[in-house]
């Protein structure tokens, strides 16, 4: 007789029980699903212990016919699936597993129009008559109570609670037409009404944080890509805040997040995340949502293609967000400064409280900036030239500040350091260094971007080993992209660099390629490439201490408007910040 044997249909569930219901959560989202597809629009859900000890689903959908209740808990049975195409997939509980393996794992009882039927860890009752006449009622008690070891690795009740909360926060986001309600023990947890997408947005993620976000919409013949972009200051040290919906399926896709990482890669500091939320529609014909038991991924036929889009779409967008930090009545600077590393832990100027006297650390506080950051000054002159100063701009100002400064008047320099303008109902401190770091950050990496590069009149050459010039041939093609041009001689003991990227000078791009070749891992060489911009704008830009004329500030004024996501420097500092005249009243209590 042979080894091999057939498991009993028990543990087959069970095993199947394992990949789709993890936790609570899980199990209440399979059930959400049906509940949708079922057309409801009304769904109530009750749990108790967090769903440990029960998950009530009551919905207004189209409910399950008689014939109906014994088939749905039987494995690989659905009715969501037309023929037998699994690419045109456009449900969400397709895969006919879900209620057979809850019911592997639980007591699960299924109530609609007039009946019901019950499984006891898959013991599975008669059908009985029920007084539920409409719609369906799905209760699911001691989950795991006869698997301990499953048991044992469910975590506390608050955060099994938030997991809850968090599928049905999503599926009220994609499902903004569907009222969703929420008991917990004896207590009202959450409620969705009938309401636009943003207030729903709000009450998830704060109005404060909505307020200062973006729309976004970009579409092609392939793929239609929309939602909100967050804004920089309230990115966070984890990806829970980017909610990503594809085909109204929220999913957790690694080319999706590298586009959202890439598109604000110049924004955030290193080591936290964008938040935002995306709806990414796509013919279910480019790609299968059938990868995992839980649905939770998909695979796009064309991930570099989705990736590009998606990326590019959120940059167009992101340039909005200077013009929102100025019109939204309040400062500019997060109030979620205690997040940031500890070396930016300094805190944020309140104008509520009584401290009125503000000194220079005080601002050097609120723009985050240690002592030893403020560097010697230079003359202005001697920079690279971002703002020109020339006889144009020695004999006259701008005749419509409103067109060039976008940022207000200019009316004094204090600290020799900080600029303050007028707008119509606030002031702006504006701090000199940062703006311009940036202002010269962005048109060097806009040289980058075109491509524009110098050629030495003297081709450099730097001496190679074997092994370096394997390493030299791996990445040839992305220092190319950079903007070098690098032969390597024929007896492959020398490179021969005759092209350098514009922004960077021979001994710089030199130091550079000998780093990537003697690294031999793999470096992310546009991120590389940025940490020298970073550098060389933080050199050459206007220093702390240096003193500036009127031009010249509305001139840098001027170049502010010109340019993108001015509200940061290089090293995700504020720029600037805004205080109204409301605010200012408020502190001197004539408010």
């Amino acid at each position: 007789m042979g080894k091999i044997k057939l498991l009993s249909a028990q543990i087959v569930n069970q095993i199947a029980a394992g990949e789709i219901i993890e936790r609570p959560y899980a199990a209440l989202k399979e059930v959400l699903e049906n509940s949708i597809d079922a057309n409801a629009r009304n769904v109530n859900i009750f749990l108790k212990h967090s769903g440990k000890a029960k998950i009530v689903v009551e919905d207004d959908g189209d409910g399950l016919l008689y014939d109906d209740l014994s088939m749905c808990i039987q494995r690989h049975a659905t009715s969501k699936l037309n023929g037998t195409n699994l690419f045109e997939i456009r449900s969400y509980g397709f895969r006919g597993e879900a209620l057979p393996s809850i019911a592997a794992v639980s007591d699960l009882s299924i109530e609609s129009n007039g009946f019901g039927i019950s499984v006891n860890f898959s013991e599975i009752s008669d059908i009985f008559p029920s007084k539920i006449a409409r719609g369906t009622l799905v209760t699911i008690k001691n989950l795991f109570n006869r698997l301990p070891a499953r048991l044992k690795f469910l975590k506390s009740d608050t955060a099994e609670l938030s997991a809850c909360i968090s599928i049905i926060e999503n599926f009220a986001i994609i499902n903004d037409n569907i009222n969703f309600t929420l008991r917990s023990e004896d207590r009202n947890v959450l409620s969705f009404q009938s309401e636009s997408i943003e207030n729903r947005l709000a009450s998830i993620f704060g109005s404060e944080i909505l307020e200062r976000s973006v729309y976004c919409e970009e579409s092609d013949d392939t793929v239609l890509v929309k939602g909100y972009l967050f804004h920089p200051i309230d990115s966070k040290y984890s990806q829970d805040f980017q909610r990503i919906f594809v085909n109204g399926r929220l999913v957790k896709d690694k080319i999706i997040s590298m586009a959202i990482r890439d598109a604000y890669r110049d924004l955030i500091p290193s080591g936290r995340f964008a938040a935002a939320v995306l709806f990414i529609k796509i013919d279910p014909f480019y790609i299968d949502v059938n990868v995992s038991p839980t649905k939770s991924e998909v695979r796009f036929r064309d991930p570099k293609y989705v990736q590009k889009m998606v990326t590019n779409a959120i940059k167009r967008n992101l340039k909005k967000f200077d013009r929102i930090v100025l019109s939204d009545g309040g400062i500019f600077v997060s109030n979620d400064l205690n997040e940031r590393n500890t070396e930016d832990s300094d805190t944020c100027l309140e104008p509520t409280v009584i401290d009125y006297l503000v000194d220079q650390d005080t601002l050097k506080t609120q723009f985050h900036n240690s002592s030893n950051s403020i560097l010697s000054g230079i003359s202005f002159e001697e920079n690279i030239k971002t703002i020109p100063i020339n006889s144009e701009f020695q004999s006259k100002t701008f005749e419509n500040l409103d067109e060039v400064n976008f940022f207000g008047t200019p009316v004094c320099q204090i600290f020799n350091s900080y600029i303050i303008t007028e707008m119509d109902d606030s002031i702006i401190i504006i701090d000199q260094h940062a703006v311009h770091e940036k202002i010269t950050q962005m048109r060097i990496i806009k040289d980058l971007e075109i491509g524009r590069k110098q050629y030495l009149i003297t081709p450099g050459k730097i001496k190679i080993s074997e092994e370096q010039s394997r390493n030299f041939e791996e990445y040839e093609a992305d220092l190319q992209n950079c903007g070098f041009d690098i032969i390597l001689a024929s007896n492959r003991k020398v490179l021969i660099i005759t092209a350098i990227p514009s922004v960077l000078d021979e001994r710089t791009a030199t130091e550079f390629v000998k780093e990537v070749i003697e690294t031999g891992e793999k470096l992310k060489l546009p991120d590389a490439v940025r940490r020298k911009i970073a550098d060389i704008a933080c050199h050459n830009s206007i220093r702390f201490g240096r003193k500036m004329s009127m031009i010249e500030m509305e001139v840098l004024l001027r170049q502010m408007a010109e340019t993108d996501s001015i509200h940061q420097c290089n090293h995700h500092r504020p720029s600037f910040v805004k205080i109204t005249k409301a605010q200012m009243e408020t502190m001197f209590h004539r408010r």
